[in-house]
């Protein structure tokens, strides 16, 4: 896992805090975490899969919102993959 720590742009306790990609297959999904309200680590992954070239530019860029608005399918769900970190 290539895992890149996220630069939080407003005081949301709900802002991801750290964004992860697969190096290892040719797509992948991309993962998130963050931190629930009480502290307890959550870690969720795109439900679409990302060409692993697509993936980089958007893990570089830190453009992790791209998961909310991708087609086919958007928006992400509960990781089975945790402590990336």
């Amino acid at each position: 896992m290539k895992v890149k720590k996220l630069t939080v742009t407003s005081s949301k306790r709900n802002d991801f805090l750290f964004m992860a990609i697969d190096e290892t297959k040719k797509r992948t999904p991309i993962y998130l975490h963050r931190r629930g309200k009480g502290g307890e680590p959550q870690w969720y992954e795109s439900k679409q899969d990302f060409a692993l070239s697509t993936a980089y530019r958007y893990f570089y860029q830190g453009l992790y919102r791209v998961v909310f608005v991708s087609k086919p399918v958007d928006g992400i769900s509960i990781s089975n993959v945790k402590d990336w970190i």
